[in-house]
């Protein structure tokens, strides 16, 4: 099955016709979708942050152990209400290069955060080494990208 068919297949799905054919489905996953989207930004931003040194109010693996529920939660929302949403209108999203510039961001920066949480969690220095402190700026470039380009969506 090529990525084509997929979207297809989606589109046609019974979640990608309920989507379709409901006049407020869109509307509530949207909302819950940027819900979950401000609660996963707000935890990796204040772990980051503090990962930074910009924040010194809890150490680093206190706070990043103790908001992992919500931010993987929140990831975990965001993924279920992204496909609702796509497969509204999933063709229109095959083609969108804002779409795809999305899913690379978010492929990246889920695969730099999984293992910077872990590092993140077990740091037991007071203040971050360097390369913790490139990988939490990244970190966050990449997740701001996932914003913009989702943003882009609606415009390319």
């Amino acid at each position: 099955m090529n990525l084509l068919s997929l979207f297809h297949w989606l589109s046609h799905s019974a979640a990608g016709l309920y989507m379709q054919r409901s006049s407020w489905a869109f509307a509530v996953a949207e909302t819950v979708h940027l819900i979950a989207l401000a609660t996963l930004g707000g935890t990796v931003l204040v772990v980051h942050l503090t990962t930074l040194g910009l924040i010194r109010r809890v150490p680093i693996a206190k706070l990043a152990t103790e908001l992992f529920p919500a931010t993987i939660g929140s990831l975990a929302v965001l993924l279920v209400t992204g496909v609702l949403m796509v497969s509204e209108e999933a063709l229109k999203c095959y083609y969108s290069q804002g779409f795809r510039a999305k899913m690379l961001a978010l492929g990246l920066a889920i695969v730099v955060f999984i293992p910077l949480h872990a590092i993140q969690a077990k740091t037991t220095r007071e203040s971050a080494p360097w390369w913790l402190k490139v990988g939490a700026a990244v970190s966050l470039l990449l997740w701001i990208s996932v914003g913009l380009a989702g943003r882009a969506i609606g415009f390319l």
